[in-house]
C-alpha cells in the first residue's frame, strides 16, 4: 500500500529562516546536543511570529553518501564542518520581521553553545516540500530513518537563474517521482541575513566562498531504500548535468530530529523540553497535557 503524501502540511511556510550551527570550541558534542535541544530550543519556542521550529542535530559530512559525480565535490573543509541546523518556517515576511525583532533574547544564550551561527533566508515560496510520506510531522528525537541535509554550492560563472532554474524543474520533480523517496524539501537561499543582534564570541557570516546558495533535505525509509534510489533512472535523470551549475554537494547525516513549534503551536517539547516530552509520552502521562498543569508549568495561556 503507497503511503499518502502529506507535502500539502507546508503549504503555510511560505518563508524560513535557514540557520546551520556550529558548537562552541571545547564543548563536548554531547553537552551541546542536550543544551541546545533542552534549554535553548524551548526558549526559542516562545519567542512570536513563527510557524514551525525544527532542530536537526547532524554528524560532519566524512563523504560516502552519495554517488561520486564527475565535476562536484563532495567533501566539506573542517572550516565547514558544522554541528546542526535549525529550521524556523513563517507564514509571511512580516511574521519573520516579528521573530526577527524579538530574537535577541537569543543572543547571550547563543554565546553559551556555538561559535559561528549562519542565518540564510528564503523569500516567498522558495523553500518548498515537494514529497512528504513521513506520517509524524514533528518528531522528538530518533525517526529511526535515513536522513540527509544537502548543502549545494552555485557553480561560478552560473547565473542564479540557471541554478535555481535546475534545482527546481530538473532536480526535485525527478526525485519525487522515486518510489523510494520519503522526503524532499528545497530550499533557495538569499544572502545570510546579519540583522541579528551580536552574540559575544558567535559569528555571524563567513567567508562568501563558503557559503551555499541552496539546501535540500532527503529521506529514505533505509539505507537499502537510499542505494535503490541512488541506482534508479530517477536519480541519473535528476543529476543529468548538475556539474553545469554546481560546484558542491556537501550531505551532513541527520542524528536526530526535533520540533518545538508546529502549525504556529509549541510542542509538548517546546512547552517543557525534549526530555520532559519524551518522558510524558513514554509514560502516557495524559495529565502533563492538561490545561491545568501546562498552565502551571508554562504560565496561563502559553501554548
Amino acid at each position: 500500500m503507497s503511503i499518502q503524501d502529506l507535502s500539502q502540511r507546508d503549504e503555510n511556510a511560505l518563508v524560513t529562516f535557514y540557520v546551520p550551527l556550529w558548537k562552541r570550541s571545547g564543548l563536548h558534542q554531547d553537552l551541546f546536543d542536550d543544551y541546545w535541544r533542552d534549554v535553548h530550543g524551548p526558549v526559542c519556542a516562545r519567542i512570536p511570529g513563527q510557524y514551525q521550529y525544527w532542530q536537526y542535530h547532524v554528524a560532519h559530512n566524512l563523504g560516502g553518501k552519495f554517488p561520486s559525480i564527475d565535476g562536484v565535490g563532495m567533501s566539506s573543509s573542517e572550516e565547514e564542518q558544522f554541528d546542526g541546523i535549525a529550521e524556523l518556517t513563517f507564514r509571511t515576511v512580516e511574521d519573520r520581521a516579528i521573530w526577527f525583532e524579538a530574537a535577541g533574547i537569543l543572543m547571550a544564550d547563543e554565546h553559551n553553545i556555538f561559535r559561528i551561527g549562519l542565518g540564510y533566508v528564503t523569500s516567498p515560496g522558495n523553500s518548498k516540500t515537494w514529497l512528504d510520506r513521513i506520517e509524524c510531522p514533528a518528531p522528538n528525537g530518533n525517526t529511526g530513518l535515513v536522513r540527509m541535509h544537502v548543502q549545494v554550492r552555485q557553480k561560478v560563472g552560473t547565473t542564479t537563474e540557471e541554478f535555481r532554474s535546475y534545482l527546481t524543474e530538473i532536480f526535485a520533480p525527478n526525485v519525487s517521482k522515486s518510489s523510494h523517496i520519503l522526503k524532499l524539501r528545497t530550499h533557495l537561499f538569499e544572502k545570510p541575513d546579519l540583522s541579528r543582534p551580536d552574540a559575544a564570541g558567535v559569528s555571524h557570516s563567513l567567508p562568501e566562498s563558503l557559503l551555499y546558495q541552496a539546501a535540500f533535505e532527503i529521506a529514505f525509509r533505509n539505507n537499502l531504500e537510499m542505494e535503490y534510489f541512488f541506482a534508479s533512472t530517477e536519480f541519473s535523470d535528476a543529476t543529468s548535468g548538475i556539474n553545469k551549475v554546481v560546484s558542491q554537494l556537501n550531505a551532513y547525516p541527520e542524528k536526530d530530529p526535533y520540533c518545538f513549534v508546529y502549525d504556529g503551536k509549541m510542542t509538548t517539547a517546546g512547552q517543557r523540553g525534549s526530555r520532559t516530552a519524551y518522558l510524558i509520552t513514554d509514560t502516557g502521562a495524559i495529565n502533563q497535557t492538561q490545561e491545568y498543569v501546562l498552565d502551571l508549568i508554562c504560565g496561563k495561556g502559553v501554548r
